[in-house]
């Protein structure tokens, strides 16, 4: 079922009547089977790293039902996590963008072997490349990789990407809380 019809399902009344939101998590507000009471944190994380809820045995993102708990309408577009922690819901690090505007906040990939991301080693050299407006660009090839990275960060300033872009998942989670808590423990 395409997400639009998928949101639907669920309306903002409804969403408030079934959760509250507490430090970027849902608590349940009533109960809702067996293993969702009231009081507990909802949701689990799916195998992409997003936390997802289930509602009348429909599955939702927690991110879009928190968005949708918060300004009374289902999000236009995607939306992005600013630090790229997917599972960090806090609404202060939600935000609506286009596919577009979600690319250009991605982590570094996990098989980048220069450290920068649009940054390959290249017989002795370095290439930059960076993807922007539907083209990829080549920005050109250089004798080092500093000389790279400065071409691909000027590119990145100039195209709009996030700050954030590039970053390690590791670098993007400092500061947040541990992780290793109970998905789901009682609330206070």
């Amino acid at each position: 079922m395409a997400l639009e019809n998928i949101e639907r399902l669920l309306t903002a009344d409804q969403a408030r009547e079934l959760f509250k939101i507490q430090d970027g998590r849902l608590v349940n507000l009533v109960r809702r089977g067996s293993r969702a009471m009231p009081g507990m944190f909802a949701g689990s994380e799916n195998n992409d790293g997003y936390l997802r809820v289930k509602i009348n045995n429909v599955a939702f993102r927690v991110h879009r039902v928190i968005w949708l708990i918060t300004y009374g309408q289902w999000p236009e577009g995607q939306i992005d996590h600013i630090n790229g922690v997917r599972d960090d819901n806090r609404i202060e690090n939600l935000r609506a963008v286009s596919v577009t505007g979600n690319q250009q906040n991605q982590h570094m990939r996990v098989d980048n072997t220069s450290g920068v991301t649009g940054v390959l080693s290249d017989r002795g050299g370095w290439t930059a490349k960076i993807r922007a407006n539907g083209k990829r660009l080549h920005l050109g090839r250089f004798k080092t990789l500093e000389e790279a990275t400065a071409a691909r960060k000027a590119a990145e300033l100039l195209y709009g990407f996030h700050p954030n872009h590039g970053r390690t998942d590791s670098a993007r989670r400092k500061g947040l809380p541990s992780l290793n808590a109970p998905r789901i423990q009682r609330t206070a």
